[in-house]
């Protein structure tokens, strides 16, 4: 739901999709019910929290999966790959922030939950709310490092100045 209400949803389910789950922790926005309503989707909406195996058992495996934005949020970012691992059928499509690489140290991530507040969220830090905070940025090589780790092999990858998006399949 974070700022774009299931969109990425609908747009599969208009591209052909035959079963869409959209998993978010936060509830549905009434801009998705709006849309959900006015499309007449069969678009899912499971809340939940992805590192909660209950969670995991609710939304059931898919074909693709797609994750955006979550993997420097998480404080166990290995445990999120985990997770969407159980969810990949066939591809995922993982995107995510990134931290240059250092040079002569591959595989980097830095730690850094925000003090105080997330940049544009006034509220303190309550790791108890939730994934507010960035956790983990991830250099490229550890973010590929990772997919590796927990059962991913990379088909493609996109890349930007500090942005990544990997294609990948279970290996």
């Amino acid at each position: 739901m974070w700022s774009v209400d299931g969109a990425i949803a609908f747009v599969a389910e208009e591209a052909g999709a035959t079963r869409v789950t959209g998993l978010d922790v936060m509830g549905e926005t009434p801009a998705y019910q709006d849309e959900h309503a006015r499309r007449r989707s069969r678009v899912r909406f499971v809340q939940g929290d992805l590192h909660e195996q209950a969670t995991v058992a609710a939304v059931g495996p898919h074909d693709v999966v797609w994750c955006s934005g979550v993997i420097y949020h998480a404080p166990h970012p290995l445990l999120t790959l985990q997770r969407l691992r159980a969810l990949t059928g066939q591809t995922l499509i993982l995107a995510s922030e990134v931290a240059r690489e250092v040079r002569g140290r591959p595989n980097t991530c830095v730690f850094a939950p925000p003090p105080g507040a997330h940049p544009g969220i006034t509220e303190p830090l309550d790791p108890a709310r939730g994934y507010v905070g960035w956790y983990w940025l991830p250099s490229p090589s550890a973010l590929r490092a990772m997919l590796a780790a927990t059962g991913f092999a990379i088909d493609d990858e996109h890349a930007t100045k500090h942005h990544l998006t990997l294609i990948a399949s279970p290996a």
